[in-house]
């Protein structure tokens, strides 16, 4: 297979790593192509670097007064005169013969640049962007200008019309983009899903000797409305006598208004000493708190965005045998049904979250059962060897089309 030099890029910095971006990356550099990726530069960094092969260009240095400018003319223009610079002058500098563009933004100045260059663009949709934009921000002034729906959802329709390939995170993603128009050869599935080789990882005593013989309910991820821990607190009334020794742990934090109204919500319910919120963690402390996890919650409350998207952490739920309560999110409904691999609950349903959270704690078998379900379908379909096919598989289209110029 002839190899092709892959220009990425990726409005954001790493670090903080990006481990959608670190797969696909590795993946195809593995598979003989070269990846270049065009990023933002923080404060003090490098901006030429190799991380583990791949060539990091960090090309774009914003500031806070230039991100907020950005913020405001690329929303209601969606054209930003620096980033089209950049990347052209990143295409001709590193001789890119393929643009991959990570999330919808940026799809738009790749595509006028990859036009005038004579290069094809795959759009990776990390997630339905437009829907994003409608439970990200809790401002309705922003709603209905900058972050206007309409807006953006004609802009992605456009734009993905214009790429060469599309990206989807999961099939419930790729049928939505088909309904924009797109035609289904044109679309790839590559999930959010987990390397296997994660599964031998050195854990922290201090993290697990902590929930040591205690019921420990966890969650991983991001804090925001539409993540559904306001449903995880409004629980916790009815399982104080029924699950004596629970202690739910909710690790992460982006968002620290959030946090703190979790906090009062659970102060008002009476039930602040069952929840831990030790903050945001370094990624290789999370697998320490979900080993001392005896359940792994994904309680996403239903809209949709979340009903077109799946988070990496269930992924690594069921790498390590844990059972996952989900919210009936299609995406996350269907796969833990699949792999016989936990629960489902009504995603706006406390009383209903409760009572699977009560199964679990009254039949350790059913825990082991499920966690073992869960690790066998990781190990089957749902680890990322299993499920990057369609990366490759497009990947070595575009090189054969490639050897045909």
């Amino acid at each position: 297979m002839l190899a092709v030099r892959i220009g990425m890029v990726l409005k954001g910095k790493i670090p903080p790593a990006d481990i959608r971006v670190e797969k696909e990356a590795l993946t195809l550099r593995s598979e003989g192509h070269e990846v270049h990726l065009l990023l933002e530069r923080g404060a003090g960094e490098q901006q030429k670097e190799v991380l583990d092969g791949i060539d990091l260009f960090r090309g774009i240095e914003m500031g806070k007064i230039r991100e907020k400018w950005h913020r405001y003319t690329f929303s209601f223009t969606f054209r930003d005169p620096m980033w089209r610079k950049a990347i052209r002058d990143f295409v001709i500098s590193r001789r890119i013969e393929v643009l991959h563009i990570h999330d919808l933004p940026l799809v738009g100045e790749a595509v006028t640049v990859a036009s005038e260059l004579g290069i094809p663009v795959v759009a990776d949709m990390h997630e339905n962007y437009p829907g994003g934009l409608q439970v990200w921000y809790t401002s309705r002034f922003k709603k209905k200008t900058i972050y206007n729906f309409k807006r953006w959802a004609r802009y992605e329709r456009i734009i993905l019309a214009r790429a060469d390939a599309v990206i989807a995170v999961i099939e419930e993603s790729r049928e939505r983009i088909k309904k924009l128009g797109i035609p289904a050869e044109k679309i790839f599935v590559v999930p959010n899903t987990a390397h296997v080789e994660r599964i031998n990882i050195p854990l922290d005593p201090e993290i697990t000797g902590r929930y040591e013989g205690r019921f420990m309910v966890s969650y991983i991820g991001g804090f925001a409305p539409h993540r559904g821990l306001d449903i995880v607190i409004r629980s916790l009334p009815e399982l104080r006598d029924e699950v004596p020794e629970l202690k739910v742990v909710l690790v992460g934090n982006r968002n620290r208004p959030y946090m703190d109204y979790l906090k009062k919500l659970a102060d008002r319910s009476g039930c602040r000493d069952m929840v831990e919120m030790p903050g945001w963690q370094p990624f290789e402390k999370i697998w320490s708190y979900i080993d001392s996890s005896s359940v792994c919650l994904v309680p996403h409350s239903r809209n949709p965005h979340t009903d077109t998207t799946i988070p990496h952490k269930i992924f690594q739920y069921m790498m390590l045998k844990k059972p996952v309560i989900v919210s009936d999110c299609p995406p996350l409904k269907r796969i833990i049904e699949d792999a016989g691999g936990g629960l489902v609950f009504k995603h706006d349903s406390p009383h209903e979250l409760a009572l699977a959270m009560v199964k679990l704690y009254k039949d350790d078998g059913l825990r082991r059962s499920m966690g073992e379900s869960g690790r066998k379908a990781f190990l089957d379909r749902y680890n990322w060897d299993s499920t990057s096919g369609d990366l490759k598989r497009l990947y070595g289209d575009l090189a054969d089309r490639r050897k045909e110029i």
